[in-house]
């Protein structure tokens, strides 16, 4: 049994709607529903009834409810027990950021703002968008690193997160290329059969992002998803080796473009913008560090 199933669950018997807990706890309906039913299952009873609008607890559920608070509210307490016993003298900068963004974009980035953070240790948690914004709603992190796109708004605080771009960047459709130099796989020409995608799922923030492009340039038809992973590097691999087309970031794949184990496989059109982030905990930063842009 995982947190978030009750933080899930307690959402849905405030909102009495699964798709605006949904949209509250940044996931797509289906992931959800998914989600508040591995609690049941791992309840052994049905918690919620789905015979109404809006959906109402069962007697089991509203049993539950008060179990489901009493429980995540003793955590958070420990959790802040457990903290006030570090040395208060220490110094972490504690960073949460998407997978593909954790690697060599945040270490650059890291070394152009290090003169602000002085002496102060750094600690990296790698994770899906979802769990990265969750970590900064519950105080885990001082800062989050993401992803955003202009169509997909990401919901959040700014009293308690306020929000700075730190850079820009884009997802390239890219190809292993054939004997030629060329896309194996090419979103240019009208191809006799659909042609493999490599998706990162429509859970995903970076695969909803993609979605939207697919849809915009009617490419439905042209592709079929035949690989799917949430992990950049997973999706990266599957293309070198041939497997089909891939939407990666541009600083993730530069080395893989320069060595021309990956090619472009469309055009400026194919791409997806995309702005990175940086969101601030400043009830645990106060005013004592400020992003600059980076590149």
């Amino acid at each position: 049994m995982e947190n978030r199933w009750l933080e899930d669950f307690l959402s849905v018997s405030r909102t009495g709607s699964f798709s605006r807990s949904a949209a509250e706890r940044h996931i797509t309906q289906p992931a959800f529903s998914r989600r508040i039913k591995s609690l049941e299952q791992w309840v052994g009873t049905t918690l919620i009834d789905r015979s109404t609008y809006p959906t109402r607890l069962t007697p089991a559920g509203e049993r539950f409810r008060e179990v489901a608070e009493q429980a995540l509210l003793a955590l958070l307490e420990a959790r802040q027990d457990l903290r006030s016993l570090k040395d208060p003298r220490s110094s972490t900068l504690r960073v949460s950021a998407q997978h593909s963004l954790a690697t060599e974009f945040l270490m650059g980035w890291l070394q152009s703002v290090r003169p602000q953070l002085g002496a102060a240790a750094i600690e990296v948690r790698a994770d899906n968008l979802h769990d990265c914004m969750r970590e900064l709603d519950q105080g885990n992190v001082d800062v989050l690193i993401c992803y955003a796109h202009g169509a997909l708004p990401i919901e959040i605080d700014a009293t308690r997160f306020p929000c700075d771009s730190i850079a820009e960047s884009m997802l390239v459709p890219v190809s292993r290329p054939d004997k030629r130099g060329l896309p194996l796989y090419s979103l240019k020409r009208r191809p006799a059969r659909a042609l493999p995608l490599l998706t990162y799922g429509v859970d995903s923030y970076l695969g909803r992002a993609v979605a939207l492009t697919v849809a915009r340039l009617k490419l439905g038809r042209v592709l079929t998803a035949t690989y799917e992973s949430t992990l950049t590097g997973s999706l990266r691999a599957a293309a070198i080796v041939g497997t089909g087309v891939a939407w990666l970031p541009i600083h993730f794949i530069a080395q893989d473009l320069e060595q021309g184990t990956l090619v472009h496989a469309g055009g400026a059109r194919h791409e997806v913008k995309l702005q990175i982030r940086l969101y601030r905990n400043i009830a645990r930063l106060g005013s004592r560090f400020a992003p600059t842009q980076g590149s």
